[in-house]
């Protein structure tokens, strides 16, 4: 016959099978619980599909979007700029927006963000610095170019096609360049080849106002 020790530790051990069936089938139903607490929207690297660094490129919906890993912030494509997205929230069409102000002195140019006039480094039109202009490409956020003359009047320069040049396109041809100087390129005038033509010279007053507000 058994004692009364080996019953209680029988006792026991038919408990402990039924005491873990029982917290098993507790943490089965608390499971979906949690889950269903904790999924919220996807994020955004998880909707892309983006798992390390070596696909930096996905697309969305028609949206071309690229980040060097999961932890890093989502670069998405637009026509003239970029939109930085955090990596671990949803992708919201319109999110949170940021209102841009554009200054120009008297003269009509831009002023970067120490409140100089903003010129294109080492670009040249017949020895003349250019600078960007307030108005921009109509459709863009390209700026106009102007060239500032020792008679601090500002001009245009345009192809042959009669188009005003943009800051893009001074770059492009001043890389292009020796020293510079892109008034050597063919199909390049001015209103400064011909500084008697005073009625052509730009005015500040007449500008285009520049909207940087989203839309």
């Amino acid at each position: 016959m058994k004692n009364e020790d080996e019953l209680n530790q029988s006792q026991q051990q038919q408990q402990q099978p039924d005491q873990e069936a029982q917290r098993v089938n507790q943490q089965t139903v608390q499971q979906p619980q949690q889950e269903l607490a904790d999924n919220g929207p996807e994020s955004l690297v998880d909707e892309l599909g983006i798992y390390d660094i070596y696909e930096p490129i996905a697309d969305l919906n028609g949206k071309i979007f690229c980040t060097a890993g999961r932890d890093a912030p989502v670069a998405e494509f637009l026509d003239d700029y970029l939109i930085m997205h955090p990596p671990q929230l949803p992708f919201y069409e319109t999110g949170p927006e940021e209102e841009f102000v554009l200054l120009v002195d008297d003269r009509g140019i831009v002023l970067n963000e120490l409140g100089e006039a903003k010129r294109i480094p080492t670009a040249k039109y017949r020895g003349y610095p250019i600078y960007y202009f307030g108005e921009q490409k109509e459709g863009t956020l390209k700026h106009y170019a102007a060239v500032l003359a020792d008679d601090q009047n500002l001009y245009f320069i345009f192809d042959e096609s009669g188009e005003r040049l943009t800051t893009d396109a001074i770059y492009k041809l001043r890389n292009k360049s020796v020293n510079g100087e892109i008034s050597k390129f063919p199909g390049l005038h001015s209103n400064l080849d011909d500084s008697s033509m005073e009625d052509d010279r730009i005015d500040a007053s007449t500008m285009v106002d520049t909207d940087f507000s989203p839309d």
